[in-house]
C-alpha cells in the first residue's frame, strides 16, 4: 500500500461524495484509509482513529464491528493483491482510482451482486480469483447495511440534507 506521491491532477480525481453511495460507504472508505495508513506507518494511532470515528458515529459495539469488517476487507486485499495500492489521507475529499474500485467492490456486495463481486475482486487483485476478498466483503454486508440504516439522514433529525 502506498500513499500517492503527487496526484497528476486534482481536477481529474473524483470526490468522495461522487463515488460513495451513502454514509456507510464514506465511513468504510475513511476506515480503510486509516487502516492502510497504519500499515504504511506502523503507527497504531491510525487504527485508533478508525475505531474512534466509527464508535462516535455508530456506538462502541457497532463501531468496533464495522471497523473489524473493513479491516478484514483490507487484510484480504493485502493478501491477494501483489501490486501497490494507492490511497488518500482519511480526511481528503478526493479518491484515487484504487479507492474507487474498492468502493465499487463493496457496493456490489451490498447489492448482493455475487458474480459481479467475484469478477471485480479478481480484477482488483490481478488474479483469476480472490476468494478471501470476496468472503470478506460478503461477511461485511450486513454490518455495512446496518451502519447505512443508522447513518441515514432520516435517522439523524438534526442533520441538514441539501439537494
Amino acid at each position: 500500500m502506498s500513499a500517492p506521491s503527487t496526484p497528476a491532477s486534482h481536477a481529474a480525481m473524483q470526490r468522495v461524495a461522487d463515488v460513495c453511495g451513502d454514509e456507510a460507504d464514506i465511513l468504510a472508505l475513511s476506515v480503510a484509509r486509516f487502516v492502510a495508513a497504519g500499515y504504511m506507518t506502523s503507527d497504531v494511532a491510525c487504527w485508533n482513529a478508525a475505531f474512534d470515528g466509527a464508535e462516535q458515529l455508530l456506538g462502541p459495539a457497532e463501531g468496533c464491528r464495522f471497523v473489524a469488517c473493513v479491516v478484514a476487507i483490507v487484510r484480504a486485499l493485502r493478501a491477494e493483491r501483489e501490486d501497490d495500492w494507492s490511497f488518500m489521507p482519511a480526511s481528503c475529499c478526493r479518491v484515487t482510482g484504487h479507492e474507487c474500485a474498492l468502493v465499487a467492490l463493496i457496493g456490489r456486495g451490498r447489492r448482493r451482486l455475487w458474480t459481479d463481486l467475484e469478477e471485480a475482486a479478481a480484477e482488483i487483485t490481478g488474479r483469476d480469483a480472490a476468494p478471501r476478498l470476496v468472503a470478506a466483503v460478503r461477511a461485511a454486508v450486513a454490518t455495512l447495511d446496518a451502519a447505512a440504516e443508522r447513518l441515514a439522514p432520516a435517522a439523524c433529525p438534526h442533520k441538514v440534507v441539501l439537494h
